[in-house]
């Protein structure tokens, strides 16, 4: 957790904020996803999510649903995934948090897993399905390899309940800016009331995703949030094209712009 500590307390001295891309890991090619990585200084992002691929996504809508069963079909596994990033962790200064549905975390043996996660050069984990009584399981191995961890506050999130999630993160916050599946939306909610009242019980990052896809949709959520992820609308760019790593980059640039500047 100390890499994505460092990265927000830096921005915070600077009054700036965090653009977090998620890229699905191994699409199309694991070489794209080691190229994207090594890139994510030169393109502005400070962190970013590394999605493992899994054959029932949770609430993935249908780009990185398709995304995710190509690179199943493509054959890649777990293994090599983690050995990608271990290749590419010392490419980058920008935390690396993985993103794995509890069925893998389970399947590879809970505490077991985190410490391979760990091992593999990732800075934190969120598992988007997990519940409070199978997070408590996991949080004495994620502390002992000091790793950020994010549980998702939406916006059915209840005022009981929201404490009980708050008070399990590491690192920071990930607060779904929408309901329903992942993917570009039109236009973002505000989010300014959802933020405060997070703020009350926490003094971690926030970090809002689900629909960001503009340099303006950026703008707006790192108005009151840390920082800005962008998933759907990334991988969209990665598809039917000669060089996908040079396109997710171009894109990770372009959506910098949206960021305030630093002070």
């Amino acid at each position: 957790m100390s890499r994505i500590n460092d990265i927000f307390k830096t921005l915070r001295s600077e009054n700036a904020r965090a653009l977090m891309p998620f890229i699905v890991g191994g699409y199309p090619g694991l070489d794209a996803t080691e190229m994207i990585i090594s890139g994510l200084d030169d393109a502005g992002a400070s962190i970013a999510e590394i999605g493992f691929p899994f054959s029932d996504p949770i609430a993935d809508g249908p780009v990185i649903a398709a995304a995710m069963h190509e690179t199943l079909c493509n054959g890649t596994t777990i293994d090599a995934l983690l050995s990608t990033i271990t290749r590419a962790r010392p490419r980058t200064k920008a935390g690396l948090i993985a993103m794995v549905s509890e069925s893998i975390v389970h399947r590879r043996g809970g505490p077991a897993f985190v410490q391979q996660v760990a091992d593999a050069g990732f800075d934190g984990l969120i598992i988007p399905d997990i519940d409070l009584a199978a997070a408590d399981e996991l949080l004495p191995t994620i502390d002992a390899c000091d790793l950020a961890f994010a549980m998702l506050v939406a916006p059915t999130t209840t005022m009981q309940r929201l404490p009980e999630v708050l008070n399990r993160c590491r690192g920071f916050v990930y607060l779904l800016a929408q309901t329903g599946l992942t993917g570009a939306r039109a236009e973002l909610p505000d989010l300014t009331d959802r933020v405060a009242t997070i703020r009350t019980l926490t003094d971690l990052p926030i970090a809002a995703g689900f629909g960001i896809s503009t340099p303006d949709q950026v703008a707006a959520a790192t108005t009151s949030c840390d920082a800005a992820i962008v998933g759907s609308a990334l991988v969209n760019r990665m598809r039917d094209v000669p060089d996908a790593a040079s396109a997710a980059l171009s894109f990770i640039e372009m959506l910098s712009n949206g960021l305030p500047l630093a002070d």
